[in-house]
């Protein structure tokens, strides 16, 4: 008779029950204390581990970071479409022609509840209740809102009628009984439901505004959205300004200033400054300090808000709008967060230590599922000539290539050129129509778009190039070439944005024609700021179909599929790049030459840190060097007489380049 198995008191933890760890329960394995990872979980909208972990490392200096300081959430019902074209455009002309009013401070919208304080550990179960509110209150929504204008000497709106007005509050007095247990009471819209258009204005201007009310037709057709919002407590009372200019502290008491961030003001103190100084807290790090006044610009204060849910609600189909009720929409910010790190002074010079315990070798994220590539058949009517032009090119001979290539080995790494999504945030949002067609909306982003499968959807996590990054890498390829650098070895990320700077480096050599890129996925970058999913790359036919010169017959070291683990710890990178370059180091050994890896900023030191004898970093050490990499940055390791390998100066410069906001012609109108 077999024996029984006594029962196992601490069991060790499977790989099943860690592909289901909650963001919370992944920072606090990773040794972040509670309450500072549900406030930045909060503060970001619960979007990920990635965004999370960079609001962190911006916040190190913020007094409040410690504090139980809740945030303040709002409910507001938002018009989409024509109607809020024709609203954004009577507020810029009223902006310019009439100056600033109170209604110029929030988006467009109508009041469903007023403002509450709740923990930020009940922020999805906010979202979570709003979700099933929204979903019971569907079926008795109407397919459309009628609006009336109203007009009077001091206030302009839009107003619901009655009938429509009393099923939406019976959605807010629903949604706040709901949520009652979790939060300071809020209430419920209980006046005449209305969108304002303009108020708190001069009496002088009434008249000019009232004619400009009128470019604003209550009957446009319009789609509607029951979104929650929130805010840091901190705006309350003062004005938000974006920022136009940054600014490096001189002092200890000034505040730096980046491009694309916001700071809270007093509005009263900015007419009061004495010498054109004036204190304000950042948003993007809550440090606050003294800026000039000439650098920043007022802006709506729902700007710099946290948007939580956007559930489509009135003027779709029931379909639709079930369909997106899960569907989570990114805050209203012009920049990335990331995006703003890598420029921070601050976040450079900072060397705090963010969490009890800094290494992340304990990451455990949930698994995402990969779906593997499938290659469709090929059409059975195309012609000869289509197949052809799939077929690698062969190289040319010449000198370049007559191998085995004499001297030292040299492995060039170049990080990619300036991206899209870090440019101008949530771009396919305003580039897209409903048909999917891609529209420019700035000199800088492209002008075509590759055709690719799920587009525009598998451009979020896999972004092009703006045209400035790839001028960025075509004068690196030129430099190189001025520099009588040789490229024998092309090695690439998978990323649409490292395979069109590898090809622009090419062309800058004047070698794209015949040097085929071979995609290595192992060059990608940390599996762990992924653990949501990972990227859906464009498959080789796509390159190829888009004009780009692929080896398809370059067999990878670590195939797409392969790519799965979310929880690869910093360590696990690091090897995993290290495992790459001394394989492509060692493959290529008997044809020598310098080979060129095409990755992402970190892939500079993960490529080349144990080739020259150094220990993996840290998590933390490492996002601190990665903000010190622009784009289009480059390593250069060479190897010496004695085998052993060192990095070397660039015979090159690097791209330097100031940022350029945005252009609005109409500040030259009188």
């Amino acid at each position: 008779m077999m024996a029984t198995l006594p029962p196992r008191k601490n069991p060790t933890p499977t790989k099943i029950s860690r592909q289901h760890l909650s963001p919370l329960q992944i920072f606090l394995q990773m040794g972040f204390p509670k309450h500072r990872a549900e406030k930045a979980l909060a503060a970001t909208g619960h979007r990920g581990i990635q965004l999370a972990s960079d609001w962190l490392l911006a916040h190190v200096n913020d007094t409040t970071l410690d504090l139980d300081c809740p945030r303040e959430y709002v409910v507001y019902l938002c018009p989409t479409g024509p109607l809020y074209e024709q609203i954004q455009n009577f507020w810029e002309e009223s902006l310019q022609k009439c100056g600033w009013n109170g209604a110029h401070n929030l988006v467009p919208h109508i009041t469903m509840c007023s403002f509450f304080k709740s923990g930020d550990e009940n922020c999805e179960a906010l979202v979570s209740a709003l979700k099933d509110v929204v979903h019971s209150i569907l079926p008795s929504l109407p397919s459309s809102l009628t609006l009336d204008k109203y007009i009077s000497p001091n206030y302009m709106g839009l107003f619901l009628n009655d009938q429509q007005a009393e099923i939406l509050k019976k959605l807010a007095v629903a949604y706040v009984k709901e949520v009652a247990h979790l939060c300071t009471t809020g209430e419920a819209a209980t006046k005449a439901l209305h969108l304002t258009l303009a108020y708190q204005f001069s009496p002088s201007q009434f008249s000019l505004l009232e004619s400009l009310v009128d470019m604003v037709d209550p009957r446009t057709p319009a789609a509607w959205e029951v979104r929650l919002y929130s805010r840091d407590t901190r705006i309350v009372g003062n004005e938000v300004h974006k920022v136009l200019y940054s600014h490096v502290p001189r002092d200890p008491d000034e505040l730096e200033l980046l491009i694309g961030d916001f700071v809270y003001v007093k509005g009263e103190s900015l007419a009061s400054s004495p010498d054109g100084w004036i204190e304000g807290t950042s948003w993007l790090t809550g440090s606050t300090g003294f800026l000039p006044i000439n650098y920043i610009e007022r802006t709506a204060e729902s700007d710099a808000w946290t948007l939580h849910r956007a559930i489509p609600s009135i003027g779709s189909t029931g379909r639709e709008r079930l369909e997106n009720v899960s569907l989570p929409r990114r805050p209203p910010i012009s920049l990335s967060l990331l995006n703003l790190l890598e420029n921070s002074e601050g976040s450079r010079r900072s060397t705090e230590v963010l969490s009890e315990s800094s290494s992340t070798d304990r990451l455990h994220s949930r698994q995402a599922s990969l779906e593997a590539t499938q290659l469709s058949p090929l059409p059975q009517q195309e012609t000869l000539d289509a197949l052809y032009a799939k077929v690698k090119k062969p190289k040319k001979e010449g000198p370049l290539y007559k191998f085995p290539i004499e001297g030292p080995r040299k492995v060039i790494v170049a990080r990619h050129g300036e991206r899209v999504d870090f440019t101008f945030g949530d771009w396919i949002r305003f580039c897209f129509d409903e048909a999917g067609n891609y529209q420019r909306r700035d000199l800088n982003m492209p002008e075509t778009l590759p055709e690719r499968k799920g587009a525009p959807h598998s451009f979020y996590k896999d972004c092009p190039l703006t045209n400035i990054g790839l001028l960025q890498a075509t004068l690196v390829g030129q430099a190189m070439k001025a520099n009588g650098t040789e490229v024998h070895h092309v090695f690439c990320s998978p990323s649409l944005r490292c395979v069109q700077t590898c090809t622009n480096i090419l062309r800058g050599l004047g070698i794209a024609e015949y040097m085929p890129i071979n995609i290595e996925p192992g060059l990608f970058e940390w599996l762990a700021w992924y653990h949501d999913g990972m990227p859906v790359w464009m498959t080789l036919d796509e390159l190829m179909d888009a004009g780009f010169s692929i080896n398809c017959n370059y067999d990878p070291l670590i195939r797409k599929e392969e790519l799965k683990d979310t929880h690869e710890s910093c360590e696990q990178y690091y090897g995993r790049n290290a495992y790459v370059a001394q394989s492509i180091i060692n493959t290529t050994q008997s044809q020598g030459g310098t080979v060129l890896l095409v990755g992402h900023a970190a892939t500079l030191d993960t490529c080349t840190r144990q080739l020259v004898g150094g220990a993996p970093r840290s998590a933390h050490e490492m996002t601190s060097i990665i903000k010190k990499i622009p784009y289009c940055s480059f390593a250069f390791a060479a190897q010496e007489s004695t085998g052993t390998w060192s990095l070397e100066e660039p015979p090159f410069p690097p791209v330097t380049h100031s940022a350029n906001m945005r252009y609005d012609w109409r500040i030259l109108v009188p």
